[in-house]
Order: C-alpha cells, then sequence, then structure tokens
C-alpha cells in the first residue's frame, strides 16, 4: 500500500511542478521513428528494443539487450515530390501555385545513433535535422531549419512486490542536449534556384537544455501491460540569439536582450496498453501480435489550456503482426489519420518504412498531412 501512496503523491508533486510559472514553450525533441510511426505514434507500454528506448523509462528493466552502432532514417512531409518535380522542370508559375498555403519538410536522424538498452539500463547519443517550409501566399514562404543533438540516460527499477505473475517496474531518463535553430523567410525565386545561402544571414538561435522523463510499467504474466509516463517533467531550456550563423560561430556578442532566454519543454503525460494474444497462429507462420492502446497528454486541457487539442487528436492505436520471425506488418491510428508500415529484420541490419498522417490543427479533418519514413537501422 505505501508503494501505492508514494507513486500518487509522485504524480501529483508532477503536476503540481508544471503549474509552475514559465516564461514560454520550446517544442520538445522527438526523435523520428518508422516504427513508432506506423503503430500510431509512440507506446508507453511497448519496450521490447532500442527502438523503444524513449517511449518509457520502466521498460529499460523487461527491454531484451540491444545495442544500436548506427541509424539513418529520411522523413518525408507534404508534397515533397511534388515540389522537386516543379523546382527540376523550372516552371516557376507552378510552383507559385503549390507554395500558397503549402507545409512540407524534411527530417533527417543519424548517422549519430548509438546507445545501449537491457538489464535495467539505457543510453543513447542522437543527432537529428529538421526543415519545415510552409506559406501563406504564393510569393514567399516561411523556413525553419533546426538541428538537435541529444543525450540520454536512465535506469529502471523492479518493485519489491513484484512476483511471477506479475510486475511493477519503475524508471527514469535523464536527457540533455543542443539545437541551433534559423527561421527564415524565402522568395519564390530563391526556392526555385535553390539559394540556400540567403538563410546564413538570417537571424539564429542556439538552445541548450536539460529534463528527465518518469515511468511506471506493470506487466501481467506476458500478455499484458500498462505504462504511464511523463515526459519533459522539468525540462528548462536556455536560449541565446544572434544576427546569423556566422556571428554565433565567430563568438560574437548576442543581439540586445537575446542572452539568457528561459523556457521549458511542456510536461506531457501519457498512458498506454498492450496485449499479445496468446494463441497458437505458427500454421499462419505468424510469430507474434501486439495490439496497442495509448491515450497522450491527459493533461493538456488543464496545463497549456493554450495548446490543447481535441481528445480524438490524442489517441494512439497500433498493431504489429510479425511474420516469420523477420517481417513485421504494422498497421496504426494517430490524430484521428491512418499509418500503415513494415519492417524487415536482416540480422546485420533492419529495414523500416512507413506512411502515416498527422493533424497540424487542434481539430480533426482541418489540416492534415501526410508523411513517409524510411529507416536503416544497425543493431547487436
Amino acid at each position: 500500500m505505501r508503494y501505492i501512496q508514494k507513486i500518487g503523491i509522485t504524480i501529483s508533486a508532477l503536476l503540481l511542478l508544471s503549474t509552475l510559472p514559465l516564461w514560454g514553450y520550446q517544442d520538445p525533441v522527438h526523435l523520428i521513428s518508422p516504427r513508432d510511426a506506423a503503430l500510431g505514434g509512440r507506446h508507453a507500454a511497448l519496450s521490447d528494443s532500442f527502438s523503444s528506448l524513449v517511449n518509457n523509462p520502466a521498460g529499460y528493466y523487461s527491454s531484451p539487450e540491444e545495442v544500436s552502432i548506427a541509424e539513418l532514417t529520411l522523413g518525408l512531409k507534404g508534397p515533397v515530390f511534388s515540389m522537386a518535380d516543379i523546382i527540376t522542370t523550372g516552371e516557376l508559375s507552378e510552383l507559385s501555385d503549390l507554395i500558397n498555403g503549402i507545409y512540407t519538410g524534411v527530417d533527417v536522424l543519424g548517422p549519430l545513433s548509438f546507445g545501449y538498452v537491457g538489464k535495467g539500463l539505457g543510453f543513447g547519443v542522437f543527432n537529428q535535422s529538421s526543415l519545415v517550409l510552409r506559406s501563406n501566399n504564393s510569393l514567399t514562404a516561411n523556413v525553419d531549419v533546426w538541428d538537435d543533438i541529444v543525450m540520454t540516460g536512465g535506469y529502471a527499477y523492479r518493485l519489491p512486490f513484484s512476483g511471477d505473475m506479475h510486475s511493477l517496474d519503475a524508471g527514469i531518463m535523464l536527457k540533455g542536449g543542443f539545437r541551433g535553430r534559423v527561421d527564415a523567410g524565402m522568395s519564390v525565386i530563391d526556392i526555385m534556384d535553390l539559394n540556400y545561402e540567403v538563410l546564413i544571414d538570417q537571424p539564429y538561435s542556439f538552445t541548450s537544455f536539460i529534463g528527465a522523463d518518469l515511468g511506471l510499467r506493470y506487466a501481467w504474466k506476458d500478455s499484458l501491460a500498462v505504462g504511464l509516463v511523463g515526459r519533459d517533467v522539468y525540462s528548462p531550456t536556455l536560449t541565446t540569439r544572434y544576427y546569423n550563423v556566422n556571428d554565433f560561430l565567430d563568438g560574437a556578442a548576442p543581439v540586445p536582450g537575446g542572452e539568457n532566454n528561459y523556457d521549458t519543454m511542456p510536461f506531457q503525460l501519457d498512458i498506454g496498453m498492450m496485449y499479445l494474444p496468446k494463441a497458437d497462429l505458427s500454421r499462419y507462420a505468424i510469430s507474434e501480435i501486439k495490439l496497442l492502446f495509448d491515450y497522450k497528454d491527459i493533461f493538456d486541457f488543464w496545463l497549456y489550456p493554450e495548446l490543447a487539442n481535441n481528445p480524438i487528436l490524442h489517441v494512439g492505436l497500433g498493431a504489429e503482426i510479425t511474420v516469420l520471425e523477420i517481417l513485421d506488418v504494422r498497421l496504426g491510428l494517430s490524430q484521428g489519420l491512418p499509418a500503415a508500415g513494415i519492417g524487415l529484420d536482416l540480422h546485420y541490419f533492419r529495414l523500416n518504412a512507413s506512411m502515416f498522417g498527422t493533424e497540424r490543427s487542434t481539430e480533426p479533418g482541418l489540416a492534415p498531412v501526410y508523411n513517409l519514413q524510411l529507416g536503416l537501422e544497425f543493431r547487436s
């Protein structure tokens, strides 16, 4: 009983800490993953490989040992191929029509993706670069470019009252890193000419951050698991702004008032469940089935009402069917939009691919964007 009381006190303290006065919010770090994307997003109860390292730190205890050597994952958002085709053909009028109301971008994770998970421990070092282009007219577009370097490390512990039939694990993950960001405007002609040198003279910000995730994971036999994770329980950030990238590289003084800007990454509490049916499906060449359900950011309406979304956008559903122990077929639903993908385990490396939708607005179906992710993982 005293463990349940401690858990309740801990959750209450997290919620109170998250309501402290803040200067503003920084976008949280979100490492792209084709597997998670195909399964309807991150799942708090899923902890079966290094790919689920940032899902829930409590999962470090039950996760099998795995070392990540490197990874290269490409993510595409919106009509990237249409834009590339128009730029290649040089049709300025077509590009102007496409730019009006566009939202598109590219994410690249890796090749730095080194770490380990297993025996209650988990750590990783990652780099991810992102570019987003958005516009509400036919002449100019806003371009955000940023790069994250992230370091994580955590520990999980099995609580003493766990037994053969059930177990309860608790975990903590500490993280820190750096983010460099350029927010610029570009004309249609600059985009057509691929003149990205204009970004060099645009305002640049450099952010350092630290933070922590806390998690719980309950498992019953080998069939059912329930996870609860608090992401960015307290993740303060420090941002310094410069006139441009060269000023930062040369060690020049920041812009007036650009030093010591303190923000935080918003706290998010997720709960999830995973069910593994135990039916013998070997005659169908099926090795394993995972069914996943999550409700994400439970208290956004209270903690951050200005950022709150429709409850439907918080639901994540996923199913993963493993065939012949090497092929994973994945289906999901996230933010009210479908997702699908496959994974192929070739022993020395893994291939993952996914197609999925994301919702840019706070209501379902108003501004959907479809995405594609392709990943190559080297694990041992």
